[in-house]
């Protein structure tokens, strides 16, 4: 009878953590798939036709990252008082409808608007994962379900040179985002019964008391620790080095390269494709070596994707430099979640990657905006690619300054 309850007991445990890592896979596919990505897709065609300058695309960018960080910054109060995976959800559906609404917009300030609250959905949905899989997922998963939900944006990637792809040349880009927003209801449906019938365990919550509250907010200064700094720093780094990469990669190819919308829609879909996995095989890699490692060695591949698309313009050159990025870019969204998770009290988890999340914010506004200006500065995209590889480089060396996980619990 003992062994049969163990048994049973297993059984749902592995269930639930299957059922947590496939619904916020998807759920991160929708809210930094579609909700952030693929409006670098197709950024160029909706610069022609709204009419709209390079600048306006690092504002606008760059503006959804200042969203982003502040909802990084409300996110721990509204989980506090609803609940980490009411959170989620609410996000995901407040994400499929604002896509819906960007098939509407007539202007600069419309399209600013409403990549401003995909920016906040996005903060809403990841932040409180690390809660929900500190309290449901058992500790010998965790790694793995991180490094499988960091490659969640491939998925939505993968499905954006897709819909560029068939859509665009025969229906316009409006349709594109008319069938990401009716996906992402789909998916968020699909989401919220799957969890609720396989982990019903993540809507449990419960209102901590004042004084909770109270000792928590006086704990809170002990969290600026040196090691917490060097985390936060790297995922800022990450952020000014990957968010002008993606964002202006559709519009230096096709602008200064002469290469076409498919083309480059190609190019998003291997990274995509290559996303699909890299997450979870950087988390092994990191049980195996070590996060410190596998971070070190995912910005170094980094750096060298941006170096490809800044000094070479063959499609095999361009292909090599997508898959590098592809590597690198799923691996250390993972990877830095990955080393807070097994480094910082659990009692902490959830505000220590808030505030690393404000910090990326804060990054990749900065790197956006620059960004944006540099063509007028240096009179070539090419740089941002160059300023990308250089900013690589310095968070590699950071990097290695770490303390090994693992000995920490030696």
């Amino acid at each position: 009878m003992a062994t049969t309850a163990i048994g049973s007991t297993r059984v749902q445990s592995i269930r639930r953590t299957v059922s947590i890592a496939a619904v916020f896979t998807l759920f991160v596919a929708v809210v930094f798939g579609f909700g952030l990505y693929l409006f670098a897709l197709v950024v160029p065609v909706m610069r022609e036709r709204l009419g709209f300058e390079f600048a306006a695309i690092g504002i606008v960018t760059g503006g959804a990252q200042t969203a982003y960080l502040v909802a990084a910054l409300l996110c721990p109060l509204l989980t506090s008082r609803f609940g980490g995976a009411q959170v989620i959800v609410g996000a995901v559906a407040a994400a499929s409808l604002l896509l819906l609404l960007f098939a509407g917009v007539h202007s600069i300030g419309q399209t600013g608007l409403v990549l401003a609250g995909l920016g906040a959905t996005a903060a809403f949905m990841i932040i409180p994962t690390v809660g929900v899989i500190s309290e449901s997922v058992p500790l010998c998963y965790r790694s793995r379900v991180n490094g499988l939900i960091s490659s969640g944006t491939a998925y939505g990637q993968v499905a954006n040179g897709v819909l560029v792809s068939w859509l665009l040349s025969g229906h316009g880009w409006r349709k594109i985002w008319i069938a990401a927003g009716a996906t992402s209801l789909a998916i968020m449906l699909f989401g919220f019964i799957a969890l609720r019938l396989l982990a019903s365990q993540v809507f449990d919550h419960e209102v901590p008391k004042r004084a909770e509250n109270s000792r928590a907010s006086g704990g809170r200064r002990r969290l600026v620790t040196g090691r917490n700094l060097t985390v936060w720093t790297l995922l800022a780094l990450a952020g000014m080095a990957c968010g002008p990469w993606q964002n202006f990669l559709s519009s230096f190819l096709a602008a200064e390269r002469g290469h076409s919308l498919e083309t480059i829609g190609q190019l998003w879909s291997t990274i995509g494709v290559v996303g699909l996995f890299s997450g979870f095989v950087a988390g092994m890699a990191a049980d195996k070596a070590g996060v410190r490692i596998a971070l070190a060695l995912s910005y170094a591949v980094l750096a060298c994707s941006a170096l490809l698309v800044a000094f070479h313009s063959e499609i095999w050159q361009l292909q090599a430099a997508a898959i590098c990025f592809g590597l690198s870019f799923y691996a250390v969204y993972g990877l830095i979640p990955a080393y807070i998770s097994k480094t910082v009290d659990p009692r902490s988890v959830t505000t220590v990657f808030a505030v690393a999340n404000v910090f990326l914010g804060l990054g990749t506004t900065l790197g956006n905006v620059i960004g944006g200006y540099i063509p007028s500065w240096y009179g070539s995209l090419k740089d941002v690619f160059i300023v990308a590889s250089t900013l690589a480089c310095v968070a590699m060396v950071l990097t290695m300054t770490l303390h090994d996980e693992r000995r920490l619990h030696a």
